[in-house]
């Protein structure tokens, strides 16, 4: 397994699943780039046709709507991060590319929902022989993580190593710049042999065949590293197997509501043109036996006469009934769009049932988010701890996102109730408090001492200024 040319076999069963639903995430710009791919020639159809068939075709992204909805939902909230202070700023750039933590853990989130999967890869740039502490700051010699899309994890192999199933070989795509300062591909692979962690650099010098042009082999404090430190991302668990991406039926839906939008628009415009007709009309003949009336003119300001007393005008028009069924279709397809994951796209109806109908929507939808972020935060959590480990630092380390995804159905009328509690001495100032921060009416970083400082920042109650004005002063009863 040593040619990077060699795809693994669920790489290629997958390569199209993983289009359709990064092209469906990206819009209807990207969808149409797919012409034929996802809106077919009708039978007959010229390129002209075509084209203006398509051009009539609307892309409603339900998909990437629902993909940027969850993604809020999770980042609503801060995550949290519990990590060494000597290297708490790692957290502001953990790319070495002016990316935060935050910023690759969306990332990485959007990617794993978009397409069910990607990897995170530690490395570290080389440095020059006995380079000092200071140096290796002052240069950023430290490691930093890298996202890798599941395009570019061509290639994978597990296998045994000390009684555990491990990561073996990993072949990675990249661009590099070349000398001619083209951006060119290679094939970073990172390999576990005689147990002892390698990274050998592909690329075509001669443009035809690929040949190892550099083979780096990482150590930490001088010692070889012992794992290949490469953390795959997966919609259900971290895991190199390839499962179908969390979104796919609901693009597959998405593309067939497309494709019901472009007849629908197609055959609107064709028939929302009047085409006037005329039967039994004949044509006559002048003196010299030329034919006239061939030609007819339609206008306000023409009058239209015919010696047949059977002739008939009239216009050829389909009214709106003609297309009921395709607006059915697609009035059925945003439903299942909405089962499917993208109910906050439809809109809400009111009552028990549908706040119950919401409730199982949700639950089903943050099952799998819930699952997603799982996974993500634990194997990002694994990628620092290598890193630190890696940098000789020791410490806890742990990563959690919001799992908190939808605000508590919390109304005005609740709150008037909650305040009445309060001022008839049922309820404590700070319970007050703690229900107005749980219902997120009050900022989630705010403390209970930080909200009575603000409020006595903020001077005398109405109420207190109004008795302020009612005391009588002690001039008040002096003669003038």
């Amino acid at each position: 397994m040593a040619d990077p040319d060699v795809k693994h076999d669920d790489y290629t069963e997958y390569q199209d699943v993983w289009q359709k639903c990064r092209d469906a995430y990206g819009g209807q710009r990207t969808i149409r780039k797919g012409r034929s791919l996802y809106l077919p020639e009708l039978i007959g159809q010229t390129k002209t046709d075509y084209d203006k068939y398509l051009a009539r075709a609307n892309f409603f992204n339900a998909t990437g709507r629902t993909v940027e909805a969850m993604n809020g939902l999770v980042f609503r909230k801060d995550m949290t991060v519990e990590i060494p202070e000597s290297i708490k700023t790692w957290l502001d750039d953990i790319t070495l590319a002016d990316e935060t933590l935050t910023d690759f853990a969306e990332t990485s989130l959007t990617e794993v929902m978009t397409t069910g999967r990607g990897g995170i890869f530690v490395d570290m740039p080389r440095a020059a022989d006995n380079i000092t502490k200071a140096q290796a700051e002052a240069q950023q010699i430290r490691p930093y993580l890298v996202f890798y899309k599941t395009e570019s994890i061509i290639n994978w192999e597990m296998a045994r190593v000390n009684n555990a199933y491990r990561l073996v070989n990993v072949w990675l795509s990249e661009y590099y710049k070349a000398e001619d300062g083209k951006q060119e591909v290679q094939i970073r692979q990172l390999r576990l042999t005689g147990g002892v962690y390698f990274q050998d650099i592909w690329q075509k010098g001669d443009g035809t065949n690929w040949a190892v042009k550099e083979t780096i082999v990482p150590t930490s404090n001088g010692a070889n590293i012992t794992e290949i430190p490469f953390y795959p991302l997966s919609s259900r668990k971290p895991t190199m197997d390839v499962v179908a991406p969390p979104i796919e039926a609901l693009v597959d839906v998405n593309i067939a509501h497309y494709q019901n939008s472009a007849d629908l628009e197609n055959g609107a415009h064709i028939a929302g043109q009047p085409t006037p007709y005329v039967t039994g009309f004949e044509e006559g003949y002048d003196a010299n036996g030329n034919a006239v009336g061939s030609t007819l003119n339609i206008g306000s300001s023409t009058i239209l006469t015919f010696a047949n007393k059977d002739t008939t005008v009239g216009f050829l028009q389909c009214g709106s009934e003609g297309f009921a069924t395709l607006e059915k279709l697609m009035d059925r397809k945003e439903g299942q769009m909405a089962s499917l994951g993208a109910n906050l796209l439809a809109p809400e109806k009111k009552g028990v049932e549908a706040a119950r109908t919401h409730e199982i929507k949700s639950g089903n939808e943050s099952g799998s988010l819930a699952s997603t972020c799982g996974v993500v935060e634990r194997q990002i959590e694994k990628a620092l701890k290598f890193a630190a480990k890696w940098q000789g630092v020791t410490g806890e380390i742990s990563v959690e996102l919001n799992r908190d995804f939808f605000p508590p159905n919390f109304t005005g009328a609740d709150l008037s109730a909650w305040v009445a509690a309060r001022q008839a001495g049922e309820i404590s100032k700070e319970t007050l408090f703690n229900v107005l921060k749980y219902t997120e009416w009050l900022p989630e970083e705010r403390t209970f001492e930080e909200e009575q400082d603000a409020i006595e920042q903020d001077g005398p109650t109405l109420g207190e200024l109004t008795l302020e004005a009612k005391t009588p002063s002690a001039n008040d009863n002096k003669d003038e």
